[in-house]
């Protein structure tokens, strides 16, 4: 099966479930007869813009955004205004405390934006640790998740004269 029609079927399954894990939506795609790896799927979902969030009741799942990638960092704004606690740099390292649940959403967001002053993120259930190469680069990401942070306010884009979609 060809990338495109996987893809429309897994456009369609995210329209007819709550999709909890990656694991059922394999589940669901095998139903519909289509077989791929789990790389496979998690390219799928990279490309369709599909990330983790939660429910009101704290359980994850599965959403795809409409935005277009110049929305990513209006969804880590969000995100840190909704989960941050605090931010403290620790030399080449950045530890954001988050609410329950907020690490790991904040996280793959960075990773998706593939900055590069930042070598890897590690994410636990309220800890986001955010690792660079050097001590200066750990102070350009906290005064980008600073910057986030202070530029946000909800319904707007941080980019000042395009509308947020």
């Amino acid at each position: 099966m060809k990338k495109k029609e996987r893809q429309v079927i897994i456009k369609r399954l995210f329209a007819e479930h709550r999709i909890e894990s990656q694991e059922e939506l394999m589940n669901l795609l095998k139903q519909e007869n289509v077989t791929a790896t789990q790389a496979t799927i998690s390219r799928d979902m990279r490309e369709m813009n599909i990330a983790k969030t939660y429910a009101k009741n704290g359980r994850p799942y599965y959403s795809i955004f409409e935005s277009k990638e110049r929305n990513l960092e209006d969804k880590i704004a969000f995100s840190m205004y909704e989960y941050l606690k605090a931010i403290t740099q620790v030399e080449f390292m950045v530890v954001v405390h988050t609410a329950g649940n907020g690490a790991d959403v904040i996280a793959n967001y960075l990773d998706e934006m593939e900055l590069p002053e930042i070598a890897g993120t590690i994410a636990g259930f309220d800890i986001l640790l955010i690792i660079t190469p050097s001590k200066a680069a750990a102070e350009a990401v906290v005064r980008r998740l600073n910057h986030y942070i202070e530029g946000y306010e909800i319904g707007t884009s941080l980019f000042k004269d395009e509308p947020q979609v």
